[in-house]
């Protein structure tokens, strides 16, 4: 048996960690062990891990620059379990366990890469300071350097961003893409009609939706005042957000501002994102940077049209008129356009859906993910400790 220690910034019910969620779940064998640790709190998904069996250990670190205070905690974790390996996401867990692994005992490491976090794009959309990134690149750079971490990204578009900011070579990185249980998304035929009841949408209404964190990267103020000159056009429209994130306020007060508050619902973190999507009409992704889309690969599984932005990753998922209609990010005036435009031909609303559920069942359906990672998982055992530190230098 080999034993893996993930390490993961918090359990939050976003998509890095739901795709550690399935990952764990899914591959949890008799030669193959998995603990999670995480950094500090919000913990939304430590019960569904419990629940699936498996062990889940919060080091309450604070919240800022934990990989600072993260040796003292993680260091004895380490000692006293022995894990063969550690896997890490997101940069706080990086430099989390790379520090540790260089303070403490030394312990091979996977970095599964989830964003283009150092492109200029990233940086000005997220609204991140030029000269801390610069500084966090140079961390990140240096310590994967110092311990040598096998590299596991989660798109072609992560992977190149990687080897440019990064300096590794493209055979030191790995493409495993995110995949989709679709069993998390079923639901009772009921759910979908009851949720329109709770966030008082009429039965016959037109609804848009998107799911997703409420950040600026994810172009949801975009997406706010396309949906005013929707609303202005089709008064059956109404527009229903799933997420919650630092926004949430400032959102909801530019509904306001806008006059389409009364036809805009914010629905929170929801468990029942399967029937959140059977209750929607369409999906929009207006996001301005990602590593890989979950959200709309979600919705392509439910058979939803999607109006998504141009960037890397939806250039890796969708075909534009095919699978998925492509708009400029952070344009207003073509996600309004392509939003009336599927409001108003049921008949291409059909197509983009059965097209994009063919897609997504043939590209990104969890048993083709988790082939992946147990194949990945096979060869670290079969190369163990040693091999795996001839196969890094």
């Amino acid at each position: 048996m080999i034993t893996i220690l993930h390490v993961v910034t918090s359990l939050t019910r976003a998509g890095a960690e739901s795709q550690l969620l399935n990952i764990v779940r899914n591959t949890s064998s008799d030669w193959l062990s998995h603990t999670v640790c995480y950094l500090h709190p919000p913990d939304d998904l430590a019960a569904d891990f419990r629940n699936s069996g498996i062990e889940t250990i919060c080091l309450n670190l604070p919240r800022r620059r934990p990989w600072l205070f993260a040796p003292r905690r993680l260091i004895p974790l380490l000692r006293a379990r022995r894990p063969d390996f550690i896997q890490t996401r997101l940069l706080d867990s990086d430099l989390s366990a790379r520090f540790s692994t260089l303070l403490g005992p030394s312990i091979p490491i996977i970095t599964t890469l989830h964003m283009p976090t150092y492109d200029a794009e990233t940086i000005r959309a997220a609204g991140w300071p030029v000269y801390k990134m610069a500084v966090l690149k140079r961390l990140d750079r240096w310590t994967a350097r110092a311990t040598r971490p096998l590299f596991i990204a989660i798109s072609e578009s992560v992977k190149r961003s990687a080897v440019r900011n990064l300096g590794l070579s493209p055979a030191a990185v790995r493409v495993i893409y995110n995949s989709i249980d679709q069993k998390r998304l079923q639901c009772d035929p009921e759910e979908p009609r009851r949720i329109r009841r709770e966030a008082g949408i009429p039965a016959g209404a037109f609804v848009y939706l998107t799911v997703g964190r409420l950040s600026p990267e994810k172009g949801q103020s975009v997406l706010l005042r396309a949906f005013k000159e929707v609303a202005a056009a089709l008064p059956d429209a109404y527009l229903v957000f799933v997420g919650e994130g630092p926004q949430a306020a400032a959102h909801e007060t530019l509904a306001t501002e806008l006059g389409t508050r009364g036809r805009v619902r914010f629905l929170g973190n929801r468990p029942d994102v399967g029937a959140c999507l059977e209750m929607a009409d369409a999906f929009v992704f207006p996001s301005l940077f990602e590593g890989w889309g979950g959200a709309p690969i979600e919705a392509m599984f439910k058979g939803l049209p999607c109006i998504v932005t141009r960037i890397e990753p939806n250039l890796e998922t969708f075909v534009d008129g095919e699978t998925g209609l492509f708009v400029t990010p952070g344009s207003e005036s073509e996600l309004a356009s392509a939003m009336m435009k599927l409001y108003r031909d049921p008949d291409l609303r059909r197509r983009l859906g059965a097209s994009a559920r063919a897609a997504a069942v043939e590209r990104f359906d969890s048993r083709q993910g988790m082939r992946a990672w147990t194949q990945f998982y096979r060869e670290l055992a079969e190369m163990g400790s040693a091999g795996f530190r001839d196969a890094t230098r």
